[in-house]
């Protein structure tokens, strides 16, 4: 194995206790509330103390990118992870268990903001398929842990105490084989000035992830409640459709790693979010129910690739010397995005009813095919101007 080879499984593997963290503590939650004395309905203080942190290292992350080698910053975030998920796993208080959550945050987004940043500088499509696809792993391992441990009658603090070990393994291995890893400004030739970086593509490009982030997320949060309260489907049937949701959106970016390569990334974007448009469409419509359910899927696994391939063009875009203040910024637009999108349709669903879910869904996909575009025209005249 060479050292570029470890140097990426290591990353790999962070990506996958990323995913794996973010989605703990959804079925950690109910044991966690009972024997914490909270309501159900904190949860959203989870949320909220978790994205607040994360959404803040994304905005920081140029500037600690700046000062520090990508290495550096990751080995950090690691440690501090590592002291975070101890802390839950040990938490006897609520203000402590929320401080740590926030301090967990801010590490993921940390890792999440560098790792993408050495990806799209350093490496191609492939890569950057298999970094968010070992994402969307550790997002079906997280659950699975907690409800494992559950079902053999042990507390849900052995599952942080588990991902606290895979995180310290997770910093002996960067500092084993990342010591020296860095994304040198000369690696690519800056398409932007720092006084510039506020340009309109820069604008869209937060766009795309905000919405993007919001449909994978609507899809996600609302299709449970839509499924067996709108349509009367069972409890166990909806969980595993949803389930094999995120299964669909998960392979579509492992297959990007495999074939990501061979494909034009702005033609496999266009076509994503046509297909997306597609399957959000038949939902709702949804001629019989199966019908239906396959054409979820299908969205799903058309709009997995979406973000991985974004987040490659960035450095295509503004250049190595600017990917990482922008890839800071497109990670906390995406945050933002993934948490309150959901909120939104909420919104509409109280006014007008589930009914109104695949339709939201709907103009969601169309919406986020517009930004694409958008994008897609803002880089291609700036690149003109330049040429000029």
């Amino acid at each position: 194995m060479t050292q570029r080879t470890r140097v990426f499984a290591v990353y790999a593997f962070g990506f996958v206790l990323l995913g794996a963290g973010t989605n703990t503590f959804g079925v950690a939650w109910p044991s966690l509330a009972d024997e914490m004395g909270r309501s159900i309905g904190e949860l959203g203080y989870i949320t909220l103390a978790y994205g607040a942190g994360y959404t803040l290292s994304s905005l920081l992350s140029g500037r600690m990118a700046a000062r520090s080698k990508v290495s550096s910053l990751l080995i950090s975030a690691a440690v501090t992870s590592t002291a975070a998920l101890a802390t839950l796993a040990i938490s006897p208080k609520w203000i402590v268990f929320l401080l740590a959550t926030m301090i967990l945050g801010f590490a993921g987004g940390q890792i999440d903001s560098a790792t993408n940043t050495y990806v799209a500088v350093r490496h191609g499509a492939r890569a950057m398929g298999l970094i968010h696809g070992s994402f969307g792993v550790g997002a079906i391992i997280g659950p699975l842990l907690v409800t494992m441990l559950l079902y053999a009658g042990l507390s849900w603090r052995v599952a942080f105490g588990l991902l606290a070990a895979g995180q310290l393994l997770y910093a002996s291995g960067l500092w084993r084989f990342t010591r020296s890893v860095d994304v040198p400004s000369g690696t690519a030739q800056p398409r932007e000035t720092p006084g510039h970086l506020w340009s309109p593509t820069l604008v869209w490009s937060i766009a795309v992830f905000f919405i993007y982030a919001g449909v994978a997320s609507g899809f996600g949060a609302w299709t449970f409640t839509f499924l067996t309260e709108e349509r009367g489907m069972g409890d166990t049937t909806g969980g595993l459709v949803v389930t094999a949701y995120w299964i669909g959106f998960t392979s579509s970016r492992l297959l990007l790693g495999a074939v990501g390569n061979r494909i034009d990334p702005h033609r496999l974007l266009r076509a994503s979010a046509m297909a997306t448009i597609a399957g959000a469409a038949v939902f709702w419509w949804s001629p019989g129910m199966w019908v239906g359910i396959l054409a979820l899927l299908f969205a799903g696994f058309a709009h997995g690739p979406v973000f991985p391939l974004e987040m490659l063009l960035t450095a295509e875009r503004f250049g190595g010397s600017l990917a990482a203040a922008v890839v800071g910024f497109e990670i906390a637009a995406a945050n933002v995005g993934f948490a309150s999108v959901p909120g939104f349709i909420g919104l509409f669903v109280d006014r007008f009813g589930l009914a109104i879910i695949p339709a939201v869904l709907l103009v969601a996909a169309l919406v986020l095919w517009g930004a694409i575009e958008m994008l897609r025209a803002s880089a291609t005249r700036a690149t003109a101007v330049r040429a000029d």
